[in-house]
């Protein structure tokens, strides 16, 4: 089974691909995802993403989803958590986030009338979504998703 852990930073997945653009964390693969992921079409069984899609410059996101559906297998899970734009402040504290989601964001990706009006490609069923505030004191809410690629 290959699974990717995607911005792993310092929190490496045992079982996982870690993937990272700093080399100084150490990550078992250091890559650009920005650039497309040197992985055959269907060859990966899962990708997690946490807290990187708000880190990716807005005009890559549709790029990088369609990789991420590219190299999934059909059926291939693909797991987010992301700082909610739309409740909470998270999303935009955090100086290093260039990339704002909502719930809605993601039916680009999800919905057929969205994926047809934009000719997107990449194409996912939503498995599983959950709103969760995860710092009180600051009003951070994330975004969990868990998609399943449909090919």
């Amino acid at each position: 089974m290959k699974k990717l852990n995607l911005g792993c930073g310092k929190e490496k997945e045992l079982g996982y691909i870690n993937i990272d653009v700093r080399e100084s964390v150490n990550p078992d693969l250091i890559l650009d995802i920005t650039k497309g992921f040197p992985f055959d079409d269907n060859s990966v069984d899962e990708i997690r993403a946490f807290d990187v899609l708000e880190h990716i410059p807005i005009l890559s996101t549709t790029f990088v989803m369609e990789e991420v559906w590219r190299v999934l297998k059909p059926g291939g899970i693909f797991a987010t958590h992301t700082p909610d734009a739309e409740y909470g402040q998270g999303a935009f504290m955090d100086p290093t986030h260039i990339n704002f989601w909502t719930e809605g964001r993601f039916a680009y990706y999800c919905h057929p009338v969205y994926r047809e009006y934009y000719g997107t490609k990449a194409n996912f069923e939503v498995k599983y979504f959950k709103r969760k505030l995860t710092d009180p004191m600051m009003r951070v809410y994330h975004l969990h998703f868990i998609l399943k690629a449909v090919k």
